[in-house]
Formats: structure tokens, C-alpha cells, sequence
């Protein structure tokens, strides 16, 4: 029984990017080596100490890079 070695279809992912949109805006913008706990809709996040809701997540790949886009709404105070 002969082993082949095992050639993969595609690059290994080495560079996580997440950002996060309000509107078209880009707000933040984050790149890890290891992948971040992705969050849901209805989530509240705060960057630059402002505080937004998540209503929209999409993912995507980018030759050696995974990215996840959050649409976020800025939470205002009433």
C-alpha cells in the first residue's frame, strides 16, 4: 500500500481581518493571527467608547485571509 502526501486545494489561512461598517463607513478595523469569536445580530459592541448593535455580518475569503464584516448602528441615548 503506497501513502501519497496530502497536497491541499488551498493556502492555509494565516491572517484574520474583521471590520466593522457603519453605514459605508468603515469605524474599526482589526487583523489577528488567529481567529476572533465572531459575534451575532442583535450583539452590542463598543469601540472609541461609543456603543453599537450589530445588524448585519457577512464572510469572506481573500487569497490567505478570512474576513468577517459586521454592519454595526451606532445605540443612541434618549
Amino acid at each position: 500500500m503506497r501513502n501519497q502526501k496530502y497536497e491541499p486545494q488551498f493556502k492555509p489561512i494565516k491572517c484574520f481581518i474583521t471590520r466593522f461598517f457603519e453605514e459605508k463607513e468603515l469605524i474599526f478595523e482589526q487583523e489577528t493571527e488567529v481567529s476572533l469569536p465572531t459575534l451575532c445580530t442583535g450583539d452590542n459592541i463598543q469601540i472609541c467608547e461609543k456603543e453599537y448593535v450589530i445588524y448585519k455580518r457577512q464572510f469572506g475569503f481573500n487569497e490567505d485571509a478570512f474576513i468577517t464584516v459586521y454592519g454595526i448602528k451606532k445605540i443612541t441615548s434618549e
